[in-house]
Order: structure tokens, then C-alpha cells, then sequence
């Protein structure tokens, strides 16, 4: 096979679950991906676009709705032994040592001992385990966890390797080095993977290692751009070509996230039944914790309240779609405006920034409020016995309410917006939630509600 024929495709696929509504979530659409002998592809968008849907179908653990994936032509209908994937979360067998849970790999395959023994041995040379062979899982950093699940994967010899955001759960110095030496890996053409499939959310990630840059949009997700990266390895990230690289992909992104358009305004709040009530799924809240957005807005604050978005987010520690998600937020509740490609406080961002902390709550609850899903859960909860329900009940409603997301992602950010405007209580012990002002919840606002400062 030359460099310049098809490895691996996947032709017009697409993918949906069925709800236990019954209703069908579209969560891939015609997607086309070609990726090509010697090539470390990535696949870059936020959380929630179906990145990890699509690689997993690259890799045969899920069969698409529609169309068709090839390897070297011939449909994969099942995990295939040229293709290996590496997940985000690596799964260990506790009880085995780093030895023998590479040896897994090769046991599956039907390998004989003395095989296994000999490729386990290259492997943990390969990927820097020497004198960690007998350790077990729980004795390992999560930078070493996650050599050995590379080493797993590496140990039967694929030509192609899948990772789905591998080093996302890794401090930043650990990633770094792990991200140079899977690049290592796949430029030496003796060994194996000849080529990689990388999910990303992460610009400056991709901009290091991708060959060539799969920008997805989400709901459901697509494959909205196609970027060829020519900066040659090993990559200077302090180099003007680097930053350029950074710069342009922040461009498509802002862009595609980050529309020029006016922030919807809050809907006000209806009762059931009345016009206007909500009716189906709700649009989600954008998956930023308060932290986040306070970060943000103290960021913004730092440069006189106007500062340029690609700025903040040279100066902020995060991934570019966590700071998307934090601007998304801070918008959504009227603390932020982003007119063309700048950040700028609102007359409300600013009371809110310079208020103390109890203020601070009381203007939060108000802007959070008006918010449909904030809502949903508040009705709920408000027309329950005593004003609680139990975890499992409200993750069924978000299941509902917002197919496309995470809902237990969706829940800890919901329960963090919640406890820091003194919204609702959350009771681990009895995995019940219920309204912190208990008084008159089902019936309006409180006498606090109505203190509360309105949106600007």
C-alpha cells in the first residue's frame, strides 16, 4: 500500500441513539473521514459534538446507524486486530501488575507465553516502564496509568491507533511528555502504529501533533473543516508559524461556537399550561462551573472590562473550549457581551464582580433563574413531596430535556450553579436534591427572589 491510499474510511456515516422515550438523538451525521498510511489525524471540537462516538465506530466497538467503515477496504463490522484504542479513563485490572495487564492484550489475541513475554518486554522499553513490571495499578501516577494503557494497545502490533482524549486527565508537564513521545512513536516508520486517530479538545494539542485537523461542530456532529498542518517535527510551540497555526484554528472555532450574533435574550418564566410553557427538549446550559466563569470574568475585569478573546485565553491555564464554554456562560447569563472577537462586562458582570461574596449569590440565583432547564429542575423539585427527589429521577429528566449532553456531567454543573445561588441542597447520603428555601417554592418567587437585581 502507498502513503496515498486509503488505510482507513469512514464513508456517510452516521449515528443515533433511540431515547427511552422512544425518540431518536441524532448524534453523528454524514460524516466522510479518510485517514492514510503515515498520518497522525485529530479530531478537534468541544464536549458533546460525538467525537468519541465516532472514534469508537472507527474502531469497531460501535456499529454506525448509517454507512460504512473500511480498513484497507474491507467493511469493519467488529473490533479489528489492526486497530487499537487508547480511552480517555484507562481501565486497569487492579489485582493484575503492569506486566500482566499488558499481557491482556496478547492473551485476547491467543498469543503463546513465551510470545507474550517477549512483546511485553519491547513494549515496556518502548514506553518508558522499565523497573515498574511488577508494580500494580494502584502503586502508578496517572501519567504511568495511562503508559501502560498505550503499552496495552502498542503490544499487539496495530497499524492504526485510536485515542480518545488520552491525555486529558494528565497534569500539564505529564502530557507534554507523553504527547512527544507518542509522536516519537509514530515517526519511527519501523514500528508500529504507522498512523494515529486522535480525539482532542484542545487547540495547542492538535497544533503539536496533527498531521492533518478534523474541526467538528456539534447536535449532531459534523465534520465542518478539514486543515492540513505543514509545520514540519518536531514542533516549536514558541515558533511564529506555531502561533499562527494556534491563532487560525482559535479563529474557526470562535466562529463556529462563537457566532456574531446578539445573545438570546432570558425567556420569562411561564407556568404550565400557559403560552409559551416549554414544550420538548430543552437547550442545554453551556457545561462551565462557577469557578470557571468567575475565573473569567476576574480575567476580563484585570484588562479595564474590554479585552480580545484570543487575550484571555493566552493568559487563562485551560483548554480553549473550556474558556468557549465559561464565555457561552457568562453570556447566557447576561454578564458578557462578545461583540466581532472581544470580551466585555456588562454593567451587571461588573456589579457582580465587585459585590461580596453573599451579593454575589443573590445575583447569580437571579440571572439563573429565568434559565429553562434551571427552571424545569426548580418545578420539579417545587411540586414534589417536601420539595426533594432522589439523583436518579432528575437524571431521567435530563436525559429527556437534553439528549445530546452528558447527563451526569450536565447534573454536577447544574448542582454547582444551583448550590452557589442557594437554589437547592444536594444530600449525598440519600442521593436526593431539594429546594434550600422550602417556603413558598412551588408557588413563586420568595420574598428573596424578588429582591434580587434584574437583568441588564
Amino acid at each position: 500500500m502507498t502513503a496515498s491510499e486509503p488505510l482507513l474510511q469512514l464513508l456517510n456515516v452516521s449515528h443515533h441513539f433511540t431515547l427511552p422515550t422512544g425518540k431518536r438523538l441524532a448524534v453523528l451525521a454524514d460524516i466522510n473521514v479518510t485517514l492514510r498510511a503515515g498520518e497522525l489525524v485529530a479530531l478537534l471540537g468541544p464536549s458533546g459534538c460525538g467525537k468519541s462516538t465516532l472514534i469508537r465506530i472507527a474502531a469497531g466497538l460501535i456499529r454506525a446507524t448509517e454507512g460504512e467503515v473500511c480498513y484497507r477496504g474491507h467493511p469493519v463490522v467488529r473490533p479489528d486486530p489492526a486497530i487499537a484504542l487508547v480511552f480517555q479513563q484507562v481501565a486497569l485490572f487492579p489485582w493484575l501488575t503492569v506486566a500482566q495487564n499488558i499481557e491482556q492484550a496478547l492473551i485476547a489475541r491467543g498469543a503463546e507465553p513465551a510470545q507474550r513475554r517477549q512483546r511485553v518486554a519491547e513494549v515496556v522499553g518502548l514506553i518508558g516502564l522499565e523497573g515498574f513490571e511488577e508494580a500494580y495499578p494502584r502503586e502508578l501516577s496517572g501519567g504511568m496509568k495511562q503508559r501502560v494503557g498505550i503499552a496495552r494497545a502498542l503490544a499487539v502490533q496495530p497499524e492504526i491507533l485510536c485515542m480518545d482524549e488520552p491525555f486529558s486527565q494528565l497534569d500539564a508537564l505529564t502530557a507534554e511528555t507523553l504527547r512527544d513521545e507518542v509522536v516519537s512513536l509514530w515517526e519511527d516508520r519501523q514500528k508500529y502504529p504507522s498512523s494515529v486517530l486522535l480525539v482532542s479538545h484542545d487547540i495547542h494539542e492538535v497544533a503539536f501533533m496533527a498531521s492533518r485537523i478534523l474541526i467538528m461542530t456539534a447536535h449532531p456532529g459534523r465534520i465542518q473543516t478539514v486543515l492540513e498542518n505543514p509545520l514540519p517535527y518536531p514542533r516549536d510551540p514558541h515558533s511564529a508559524a506555531y502561533q499562527a497555526l494556534v491563532d487560525r484554528l482559535h479563529g474557526i472555532i470562535t466562529g463556529l461556537y462563537l457566532p456574531e450574533q446578539e445573545a438570546p435574550a432570558l425567556p420569562q418564566i411561564v407556568k404550565r399550561g400557559e403560552p409559551g410553557a416549554m414544550s420538548g427538549p430543552i437547550t442545554p446550559i453551556p457545561l462551565a462551573g462557577v469557578r470557571e466563569i468567575l475565573g473569567l470574568l476576574d480575567a476580563v475585569q484585570n484588562r479595564q472590562g474590554d479585552v480580545s478573546f484570543f487575550s484571555v485565553t493566552a493568559e487563562l491555564d485551560r483548554a480553549f473550549t473550556r474558556i468557549v464554554l465559561a464565555v457561552k456562560a457568562a453570556e447566557l447569563l447576561g454578564f458578557l457581551q462578545t461583540p466581532e472577537d472581544r470580551l466585555v462586562l456588562t454593567e451587571l458582570g461588573r456589579q457582580f464582580i465587585a459585590a461580596p461574596v453573599k451579593v454575589k449569590r443573590q445575583i447569580f440565583r437571579g440571572q439563573i433563574l429565568p434559565v429553562p432547564l434551571i427552571r424545569r429542575l426548580k418545578e420539579m423539585l417545587g411540586h414534589s413531596a417536601e420539595q426533594t427527589l432522589r439523583k436518579d429521577v432528575l437524571l431521567s429528566e435530563l436525559v429527556i430535556q437534553c439528549p445530546q449532553e452528558d447527563p451526569r456531567r450536565l447534573w454536577r454543573v447544574l448542582m454547582n450553579w444551583g448550590r452557589f445561588a442557594d437554589l437547592w441542597t444536594y444530600y449525598p447520603a440519600t442521593s436526593t436534591l431539594s429546594l434550600t428555601n422550602k417556603a413558598g417554592a412551588a408557588n413563586g418567587a420568595t420574598a428573596q427572589e424578588k429582591r434580587l437585581p434584574a437583568a441588564s
